[in-house]
C-alpha cells in the first residue's frame, strides 16, 4: 500500500478475459449453449414417463398387474418400433397433408376392395379366444390370417376411429399400421416357435375390465388367457394384443404377446 492507494495484483482469469477476442467470446457462448443442450436431453437407456395409456393401467381400480405390465409392454414396443420407423428412408416427421389425403393414398397402396364389416372373425369374445387356443396347438396359420384385422379392415373401419386420426396422438395411416403390424407378425412367429403345435386346452379368459370405445368399435385391451398342458399343468399367459369388436363380429387387432 503506497500514497492511500490499492494495487491489485492481476490473476489468471484477468489475464485470460483480456486474451478474449469478441469473436472468440460469441463462440464460446455457442459452445456453453451446446454443452447446456445435450446435457438436457434424455439418455437412451433412461426409461420414458408412463404415457396416458399406462397411467390408465396403473391407476384404475382392479386392474391386474399382468395388465398393467401388458400396457407397460405396449408402450414400450410402440415407442421401439417408432424409433426404428425414424431412421427408415422416407419417413415424416408430420405429415403436411390432411387424413382423408393420407387414407386415400394408404388405401390405394393397400389395394383391394374396401371393408364395410369384420370378416372372418367370431360371434363372440369368448369364442373368438377358444378358437385362438385351438389353432395354436394346430399350428393353423389359416386360422391366425383370417382372426387378425387386415389392412384395409385396419384402414377403412379402425384407423378413422382409433386415436391415431386425430391428435394428440396423431400417426399417419401406413405409421399406424406398421406400428401394430410388425410387433404382432414377431409375436405370432414367436407363438408359433414356442407353442404351435403343442397340445393345450383352453380354460378361461379374462381382459382389462375397462372397456374401449372407439366410434362404433370396442376394444378389450390386457387379456390373458388360461389353458392346461399335455400334461395337466396350468398356465395363464398373455398371448395376443387388442380384441376389437364390430357388428357383433370379434377379431383380434394385433398377435402381440409376453411370451
Amino acid at each position: 500500500m503506497a500514497g492511500g492507494s490499492v494495487r491489485v495484483e492481476p490473476t489468471w482469469m484477468t489475464f485470460e478475459m483480456h486474451r478474449v477476442t469478441p469473436s472468440r467470446f460469441a463462440f464460446l457462448i455457442l459452445v456453453g449453449a451446446l454443452v447446456t443442450a445435450c446435457k438436457d436431453q434424455p439418455r437412451s437407456n433412461e426409461v420414458p414417463p408412463p404415457t396416458p395409456v399406462v397411467l390408465a393401467a396403473n391407476t384404475t381400480p382392479g386392474v391386474s398387474d399382468a395388465v398393467r405390465d401388458s400396457a407397460r409392454a405396449d408402450e414400450l414396443r410402440r415407442a421401439r418400433q417408432d424409433s426404428i420407423n425414424r431412421t427408415l428412408p422416407g419417413y415424416v416427421v408430420d405429415s403436411i397433408f390432411p387424413v382423408d389425403e393420407e387414407l386415400r393414398r394408404f388405401r390405394k397402396a393397400l389395394g383391394g376392395d374396401s371393408a364395410l364389416v369384420f370378416t372372418g372373425g367370431s360371434p363372440s369374445r369368448d369364442a373368438l379366444v377358444q378358437r385362438f387356443v385351438r389353432a395354436v396347438a394346430a399350428a393353423d396359420t389359416n386360422e391366425f390370417r383370417a382372426m387378425v384385422v387386415h389392412g384395409r379392415e385396419f384402414a377403412d373401419l379402425y384407423y378413422p376411429v382409433s386415436p391415431y386420426s386425430h391428435a394428440p396422438y396423431h400417426q399417419p395411416p401406413q405409421l399406424a399400421w406398421s406400428l401394430i403390424q410388425n410387433p404382432s407378425t414377431d409375436g405370432l412367429t414367436k407363438l408359433l416357435r414356442t407353442m404351435g403345435g403343442k397340445p393345450i386346452t383352453y380354460v378361461a379368459h379374462k381382459c382389462d375390465p375397462r372397456v374401449l370405445h372407439e366410434g362404433r368399435i370396442t376394444r378389450y385391451a390386457g387379456c390373458i388367457v388360461r389353458i392346461t398342458d399335455a400334461k395337466g399343468d396350468t398356465t395363464t399367459r398373455l398371448m395376443f394384443g387388442s380384441i376389437v369388436e364390430l357388428g357383433g363380429v370379434y377379431k383380434f387387432l394385433s398377435y402381440t404377446n409376453r411370451l
